[in-house]
């Protein structure tokens, strides 16, 4: 049954986590969500500042930015008051990368959270690729002007770059858990229940965008490409694959209950299609169909 935006007695959090297509999120929600006020939240997880003075001005420099530039007040607890004051349940927050835990604490209204996780070693690889990519392309003035971890993958290779991170778990470590809130503590099935309204994995996007949309009861698109460049990419091999797994343990356990989760509704959706292959009219066209609107191909 459809859970129309009018009778949701919650706000929905778009939980963008980097390199999980969480740009493709963003557009799939504010379309989705178009007929609802969206809110717009910064960046909330500085996790290079926390070892460094430079990258704490650089990230209140660009927050103040994007707050000035979305409510014409660069305070952060300015852009709360009007989320509070204006924002009613069926509406949507999103624009940077938030965690679920800081928006939660911060909002005077029920939330849920609306993500796309991606397998932590795909994950991690596209991360480094894109950051070490990007880094390598800029001017001299713009290298120096960079967060911490493009400097670092552009300095080392993917291992020496795992190196790095691992000898900071606590700050870089499962980096889909800090963003979705979930500390390992709670059930993931209760953690999911009380918190999550959506989510899904990127390697079944249709599956993802499908469930959705039977929720939202509209149409869902979901067009996902990786803005990663081709050139000079690397590959995650055993060594790079076993800091991964001890960097992420908890994403790996998160990513593999949605992958589940996706598994089932994928299951679910077949057994659907196939019922209304066999109970349509033969002159039917592809477009016709009950499913053709929900971007499942």
């Amino acid at each position: 049954m459809a859970l129309r935006l009018g009778f949701m007695d919650f706000i929905c959090l778009c939980i963008r986590v980097p390199k999980s297509g969480s740009s493709s999120l963003s557009h799939a929600l504010n379309a989705a969500f178009a007929e609802r006020r969206t809110f717009f939240l910064p960046d909330t997880l500085n996790l290079d500042g926390r070892h460094s003075a430079f990258q704490r001005w650089r990230f209140q420099r660009a927050r103040k930015g994007a707050l000035r530039a979305h409510y014409g007040d660069p305070r952060l607890a300015s852009a709360l008051a009007t989320i509070n004051a204006d924002a009613r349940p069926g509406d949507l927050i999103a624009g940077g990368h938030f965690d679920f835990g800081f928006a939660r604490q911060a909002l005077s209204r029920p939330a849920r959270a609306i993500a796309m996780l991606r397998d932590p070693v795909a994950r991690c690889v596209s991360e480094y690729n894109y950051a070490r990519q990007n880094h390598l392309a800029r001017d001299v003035f713009k290298r120096i002007d960079s967060k911490t971890q493009p400097k670092i993958a552009a300095r080392y290779d993917l291992v020496g770059y795992l190196d790095y991170l691992l000898d900071r778990r606590e700050t870089y470590g499962d980096l889909a858990s800090q963003y979705l809130g979930w500390d390992g503590a709670q059930p993931l099935d209760r953690f999911f229940e009380t918190a999550v309204f959506h989510a899904g994995v990127l390697e079944d996007s249709a599956t993802f965008a499908f469930g959705l949309a039977e929720k939202l009861g509209r149409p869902v698109d979901f067009p996902w490409a990786n803005s990663t460049l081709d050139r000079k990419a690397q590959a995650a091999d055993a060594a790079a694959r076993r800091r991964i797994e001890q960097l992420y343990a908890r994403d790996f356990e998160l990513y593999e209950h949605v992958r589940a989760e996706t598994r089932k509704a994928a299951r679910r959706i077949s057994a659907l299609r196939r019922k209304a292959t066999e109970a349509e009219p033969a002159s039917f066209t592809r477009t016709d169909r009950p499913d053709a609107a929900s971007g499942l191909n």
